[in-house]
């Protein structure tokens, strides 16, 4: 009998690796093999957190493009290019995140003083019946509301759409008020897209969370689902097939 899923906690981050990926989804979740099966999404993720966290640290009139280069040069220069699929993709990922994360930071972003910058909230939601974890890129007042920035690498409009729902429903039982507002911004193509809130889209919004945390249960569908381009240099490529077999077994996900 295949044993289901035991979800302690889903967080925003489990829907963009599942959407990514289901079988890396499963090796890293919940076989608890994180540190093995490092990235070079996963680490250029963390090198924006650490840029964006540090530059809006700063007061408003010492933020400046330079100091946005000095940060990028610092932090990516940790990054190893044998994480990507060759050295020119490495410099083509550093040059696009470069180019467009400054734009961003420098633009309508430049004189706000942010009131989150990546802080992780939980909050336990009753109609999913479990704990949700969600890390707040920045947000910002507008007007008698907020506004909530998201920083992705690709442009996935199922992972747009997942994560205003996540959002939508998180924000409502965390600070019992959405954002007026979520503005995705992709670090890969520079394509900025807002998503307006709609209040009376809470509960399709749960509904969209109930389905996924129903796969999320099952691990049938921790699967391939396709040959990807950056399956070439993914360090599951010689275990990983579209016929591969998860076995039953007691999974529980935590964080």
């Amino acid at each position: 009998m295949q044993l289901k899923v035991q979800i302690k906690t889903l967080a925003s981050h489990h829907i963009e690796e599942f959407i990514q990926c289901p079988y890396k989804f499963y090796q890293r979740q919940l076989k608890a093999r994180k540190h093995q099966l490092v990235d070079w999404r996963s680490l250029v993720s963390v090198t924006i957190h650490k840029v964006v966290k540090e530059y809006y640290a700063k007061a408003p009139y010492e933020r400046s493009a330079y100091f946005i280069l000095q940060l990028i040069e610092r932090y990516w220069s940790k990054l190893s290019p044998e994480l990507f699929q060759s050295k020119i993709h490495y410099y083509e990922v550093l040059a696009s995140v470069s180019d467009h994360l400054l734009t961003f930071l420098m633009s309508e972003l430049q004189d706000d003083t942010p009131l989150f910058v990546y802080e992780k909230y939980g909050v336990y939601v009753p109609e999913l019946e479990t704990n949700i974890s969600l890390l707040i890129d920045a947000a910002y007042w507008s007007d008698s509301s907020y506004e909530v920035t998201k920083f992705l690498i690709d442009d996935q409009s199922e992972v747009k759409e997942m994560l205003t729902a996540f959002m939508m429903v998180f924000t409502k039982h965390a600070f019992n008020r959405m954002p007026k507002a979520i503005h995705f911004y992709s670090l890969l193509t520079g394509k900025r897209e807002t998503v307006e809130i709609v209040s009376e889209n809470y509960l399709e919004s749960v509904n969209k969370l109930k389905m996924m945390k129903g796969v999320l249960e099952e691990p049938k569908f921790f699967q391939k689902i396709s040959s990807l381009q950056e399956c070439k240099n993914c360090p599951l490529r010689f275990e990983c097939s579209t016929d591969s077999t998860i076995q039953a077994e007691k999974l529980t996900m935590f964080m």
